[in-house]
């Protein structure tokens, strides 16, 4: 396998898996709690992580960026996050888009690695472009780690 490639994959499930211990690791008083009406709540953080993951393996495949703008795409997914209410319909989605995407980085070709692609920003490299499912779920695990210590949770969840 091309080390671009394992290494995404590895970044991507250590993530991943950091997602799924934090939601763990919330209180079932707080998956639905956020610090103000415009934040997210940390079900919410996850149902995005996972409807991104799909919309950028959509892009990685080459399907054209479906909304106008940036604006309108958060509109949506904040609409479609709201009717996930549970952890395991978080986590379903989580894990069945994440698998989706794990699956195809086993498919691509040094060929399509060396391509580039076309992304709401401009034409990128193919293998730049395949850690932004890892970076954006990041930075979700981060705002719930942030919204656990706004309601005094200070504890670090370590992965074993």
């Amino acid at each position: 396998m091309n080390d671009v490639v394992s290494q995404t994959k590895s970044q991507f499930i250590r993530v991943k898996d950091r997602m799924v211990l934090l939601l763990a690791k919330t209180p079932d008083d707080r998956i639905n709690w956020s610090p103000s009406a415009t934040s997210r709540t940390p079900l919410q953080q996850v149902a995005h992580s996972a409807m991104a993951i799909s919309g950028i393996h959509g892009m990685l495949l080459g399907r054209p960026f479906p909304f106008e703008n940036i604006a309108d795409m958060d509109t949506s997914l904040r609409a479609d996050e709201k009717k996930l209410t549970t952890r395991d319909d978080v986590l379903s989605l989580l894990e069945k888009n994440g698998n989706e995407y794990l699956a195809w980085l086993d498919t691509l070709t040094a060929e399509q690695l060396a391509g580039t692609i076309q992304s709401p920003f401009g034409p990128m490299p193919m293998a730049g472009a395949l850690g932004f499912a890892t970076d954006h779920t990041r930075g979700h695990t981060a705002q719930i780690e942030y919204i656990q210590t706004v309601y005094g949770d200070l504890d670090w969840y370590m992965q074993p």
